[in-house]
């Protein structure tokens, strides 16, 4: 279990859970649930992993930069512009928080498979690093713009290399069949070059990839650095910046065997050195983007127990006081978690781990966290700890059931600060007399 906790995480006599010197029992009592909290600690020690490893086998100029979609807050978004993180913003809330959060434009990359006009705009006023085109309609569509703008866009184009991996099938976003990127295998992606070239407003300076989500293995990274290289070379393009995308895999339960970033990181230097030296071009600049691996282990999810009862085919059920509205992803991929029971109470009971199931309190048989969890006796006032609740949960949130999303704390050698309030349905857009 402790090795999907944050860092700084310890368990006390009495069972309790501390983070970053803050006792969870505490903050569960303080700030309500369901609850998240994010570890500076483990979000730092992450950043600086990376940054190690690029020094090592990157000599050119590289750069980490953060997908926003795992989880954005004006907040949490500052805290990453201090550790001098470029980001990937997906939409115009995205690119607000950014531009409030302190990001240099010149570390901002706008990514999307279907940009609104007024994205693509706020992009180009403020002078983003790159606009990310996904698609031969996009790319005339922006340079339409550009032109009636008078401004140039410094693009880079979504390459779809038409790589498997092994993954979640919703999660794979390079295969023939994916929505995203300009196409290898029918000459799309060479067409898109082509055309970016010989555009007045289009200023291409490099190529991007995304493989998809939750990889633990080099090799398709591997082919794919091959592969733009190959399509940059017949199309006479000399990238200054190679994207080529994230994705790298954590382990969600201690069954789960991670693998070492470093895996990934030295297979990509490598090829891109590779690659740029064997055509005698200069190194280009690295951008990578390592997903979830970033934050997903700093977070964690602490809910309420409610009920506790047993079912007709003697499932023993645990319900808490979240579950599909703030964590979506169990419904939607399958996802295996952990859980660490909290006692509300110090009265005996049978700590012995026996099977349950833990279940939200939405109006959906799907809302289930957990279908089979080892788990000691639980009672009507304790707490569940869910691990690796960092990425893809409360980004993908909801108001199922007119259920207010979960207040989000930062915690830091024992002090605490709200990056994002328990949200209020009746200041919301619901509650309009």
């Amino acid at each position: 279990m402790m090795s999907c906790l944050p860092i700084t995480a310890s368990v006390d006599d009495r069972r309790h859970l501390s983070i970053a010197g803050c006792d969870v029992t505490e903050l569960a009592r303080q700030y309500g649930t369901p609850l998240y909290v994010y570890d500076a600690a483990t979000l730092r020690e992450q950043v600086e992993t990376l940054r190690q490893l690029l020094k090592a086998n990157f000599p050119g100029e590289n750069e980490i930069t953060y997908a926003a979609k795992a989880y954005l807050s004006l907040g949490f978004a500052r805290r990453l512009a201090q550790l001098g993180l470029g980001v990937d913003v997906v939409s115009l809330g995205e690119l607000c928080i950014a531009q409030g959060a302190g990001f240099a434009p010149e570390a901002v990359h706008l990514h999307g498979n279907n940009k609104l006009e007024g994205e693509l705009r706020a992009a180009l006023e403020w002078g983003v690093q790159a606009i990310v085109v996904d698609s031969l309609d996009e790319l005339a569509f922006l340079e339409g713009i550009c032109s009636r703008l008078g401004k140039t866009a410094r693009i880079w184009l979504r390459i779809n290399p038409g790589v498997d991996v092994h993954t979640h099938k919703a999660v794979q976003t390079a295969h023939h069949a994916s929505k995203f990127g300009l196409p290898v295998v029918d000459g799309q992606a060479a067409r898109a070059i082509r055309a970016a070239k010989g555009s007045r407003w289009l200023k291409l300076t490099g190529l991007h990839t995304h493989l998809g989500s939750q990889i633990f293995e080099a090799r398709p990274y591997i082919e794919t650095v091959r592969i733009l290289y190959e399509l940059s070379a017949r199309e006479g393009f000399i990238p200054e910046e190679i994207s080529p995308g994230g994705g790298w895999g954590v382990p969600y339960t201690p069954q789960e065997a991670g693998v070492d970033p470093a895996v990934w990181i030295e297979a990509v230097c490598a090829e891109v050195r590779s690659e740029a030296s064997r055509r005698g071009w200069r190194l280009p600049k690295l951008i990578v983007e390592p997903g979830r691996w970033l934050v997903a282990r700093a977070g964690l999810a602490i809910y309420s127990i409610g009920t506790v009862k047993t079912a007709g085919d003697g499932t023993r059920m645990i319900a808490v006081d979240g579950g599909l509205a703030d964590n979506p992803r169990p419904a939607l991929y399958q996802s295996r978690y952990t859980a660490l029971l909290i006692p509300g109470d110090d009265s005996g009971r049978d700590w012995g781990a026996q099977p349950a199931a833990v279940v939200g309190r939405f109006c959906e048989s799907g809302d289930a966290i957990i279908e089979e969890a080892q788990l000691p006796e639980a009672r009507r006032g304790d707490w569940l700890v869910i691990p690796v609740a960092g990425a893809y949960q409360l980004s993908m949130a909801s108001n199922y059931n007119l259920v207010p999303r979960p207040a989000v704390l930062w915690v830091e050698d024992g002090s605490v600060e709200i990056l994002q309030k328990r949200e209020d349905i009746t200041q919301s857009g619901w509650w309009v007399d």
